[in-house]
């Protein structure tokens, strides 16, 4: 058998390389993300929601096994044509004859999971999705509970090798009950020209080459007895019945096995300490290593916070807390506990960029993000656990890398802004949630350091003197700065027996102050009171600004910034979501000076 490139479509399409260049998430090393995409495609594909059990297996070959491998991968068809498929150096084409030189392989491996069935050529078709398709978001469209939803998460095994080359074997059941085997081998390469021949840079081993009605080659995998007799070939652990999966093989892998056991701990600790996955790291030497996230001191606080927001613990009074979001409408959001992050003597156990982050997490329980959320005192962390109902809004969220939840995804589309509403509302709730926790955790401010009032805070504070020295403190018979209601706050009713708070203010700058122009801030919280009257989750507002030109805030849909002229007035406008009739909400806005950057 030999390897079957491709020929450039006339109607283009993409290249190879495509495939391998779609998960790059910014300071995320490439072990992670090979942890996070390898899992996840095969927890997607968990057999009735059994626990499934994924290896990563490393292996170097040298001698006759090596030149064993060597002509059963074909590699020789690949290397003829290196110089023009642009692989990065070092790669083992160049030491192919080399039986010394070690060539190193990587087996990720999945069990109790469908594997790749269906007929190889059909679009829908689990073997079609994973190693023949680009960017099929079929399964963001309708499957709730799945990771995936761009159809990308395949590339990460060919950018895992330094040649771009992969292998699939699989176990499946038929749809007539039977059991199957196929082997198939994948190349994933830049587009280029080869004895005059424009190729699309992707290339096939299997059989039954075949040209099919429009002219085009087909390569088949192969199946049945010649699938194991492959596989064990080329060092996969042969299925025995029953032992369905799927097992991929990335050739010249020059991976860091501890940096994907921390991977794996980083981002699948809340699936692994639910018992919902086991996970395997073998050595060149046969050793295993485990994750073991509970013994992991940076992740502790942040379990502790997921053991909260499952509602699993009690909170401890004044350093742990669990807060469910108030529902946008009807919809229930999800839930958040947050923990103060333990000190040592050396500082924090969890480390700096981590500290005041949330770890947000939904359906399949990989971690989605650890969002920054505050920059202030105390450091605390916290996890969230998205409701089941706005799990598919949220992965529709995700870019194609899947480590943020972005309210400005243009898959968010919709004519209401439902969708964009719901992802800024858990994220907005989120940050509200833990601000407020840092407050409440936050040790007392000695007495001459407090603020007297909300009115200090609202007014008083924002023209102070100018220059070295300091000075005399502003004449407090003439507030420098007018917040005026033109409509004090009121809750009207709805058609839905929910209510609706509505009201109107203007800013303005004094005739008298000394500064002829201001750069503003303006927060406006509008908190639902708790039975302690603390101020809970805010609620989500529509605000209208007229008068000055406001730029909102890109993590902080309350917030607004402006610049204000004497002579001019910020007229705001203020209309919040529905909400429940036994509510009592306040609303706040709050006035800062805007500091040099």
């Amino acid at each position: 058998m030999t390897w079957v490139f491709q020929e450039s479509d006339p109607m283009g399409g993409a290249a190879g390389e495509a495939y391998a260049n779609t998960l790059k998430s910014p300071g995320m090393p490439p072990e992670h993300v090979l942890a996070r995409e390898a899992i996840q495609n095969s927890v997607d594909a968990g057999i009735d929601d059994a626990k499934v059990l994924v290896r990563f297996r490393a292996t170097a070959i040298t001698g006759a096994a090596k030149v064993a491998f060597v002509a059963a991968a074909g590699l020789d068809g690949i290397a003829v044509r290196a110089d023009q498929l642009e692989l990065a150096s070092p790669n083992c084409l160049h030491s192919l004859g080399k039986p010394r030189t070690p060539l190193q392989l990587l087996y990720v491996e999945d069990h109790n999971a469908e594997g790749l069935s269906g007929d190889p050529h059909d679009k829908g078709s689990n073997f079609y999705r994973l190693l023949l398709s680009l960017g099929d978001r079929s399964k963001a469209r309708s499957a709730r509970g799945t990771g995936g939803s761009y159809g990308f998460g395949k590339s990460v095994y060919s950018s895992s090798s330094a040649i771009q080359t992969i292998f699939a074997y699989t176990r499946f059941k038929a749809a007539d009950g039977t059991e199957t085997t196929r082997v198939f081998g994948c190349g994933y390469y830049a587009s280029h020209e080869y004895r005059k021949i424009n190729f699309g840079g992707r290339a096939w081993l299997g059989t039954k080459k075949k040209i099919d009605d429009a002219g085009r080659t087909v390569v088949d995998p192969l199946e049945g007895t010649a699938a194991n007799k492959m596989a064990q070939a080329l060092g996969f652990t042969v299925r025995e019945e029953g032992d369905f999966g799927t097992s991929i093989l990335i050739v010249d892998a020059a991976v860091d096995l501890k940096a994907i056991v921390r991977g794996v701990e980083d981002w699948w600790w809340p699936r692994l300490i639910e018992n919902k996955l086991d996970v395997d790291v073998y050595d060149t030497n046969g050793e295993i290593h485990n994750p073991r996230p509970k013994k992991n001191d940076e992740l502790r606080p942040f379990i502790e916070a997921f053991d909260l927001a499952r509602q699993r613990v009690e909170p401890k009074s004044g350093t742990q807390k669990f807060i469910r979001l108030n529902n946008l409408g009807d919809t229930p959001l999800g839930t958040c506990g947050f923990v103060v992050v333990p000190l040592t003597e050396h500082g924090t156990v969890v480390k700096p960029e981590r500290c005041n982050t949330v770890a947000l997490i939904r359906a399949p329980l990989m971690v989605v993000a650890y969002k920054s959320f505050s920059e202030t005192a105390p450091p605390v962390v916290g996890a969230f656990m998205a409701a089941d109902e706005t799990d598919l809004v949220l992965k529709k969220s995700e870019p194609p890398a899947h480590d943020r939840w972005d309210p400005e995804s243009t898959n968010l589309r919709d004519e209401s802004g439902e969708f964009r509403d719901m992802v800024s509302a858990v994220l907005s709730r989120i940050k509200g949630g833990l601000k407020r926790f840092q407050s409440e955790a936050a040790p007392p401010a000695p007495a001459k350091q407090r603020r007297l009032s909300m009115l200090e805070r609202a007014l008083g504070s924002y023209f102070k003197p100018q220059g070295p020295g300091g000075g005399a403190p502003p004449d407090s018979e003439a507030a420098p700065l007018h917040l005026e209601f033109t409509k004090q706050p009121y809750a009207e009713a709805t058609s839905e027996g929910m209510l609706r708070l509505k009201s109107a203010f203007t800013v303005s700058l004094d005739a008298k102050a000394e500064d002829e122009d201001v750069e503003l801030r303006v927060r406006i919280g509008c908190p639902v009171l708790e039975d302690d009257d603390q101020e809970g989750d805010d609620l989500a507002l529509m605000v209208d600004v007229n008068g000055v030109k406001a730029v909102v805030d890109g993590m902080d849909p309350h917030l607004f910034r402006f610049p204000l002229v004497k002579g001019e007035k910020a007229h705001f406008k203020i209309e919040s979501e529905s909400y429940n009739p036994a509510w009592t909400v306040r609303l706040r806005p709050e006035i800062d000076r805007e500091t040099s950057q």
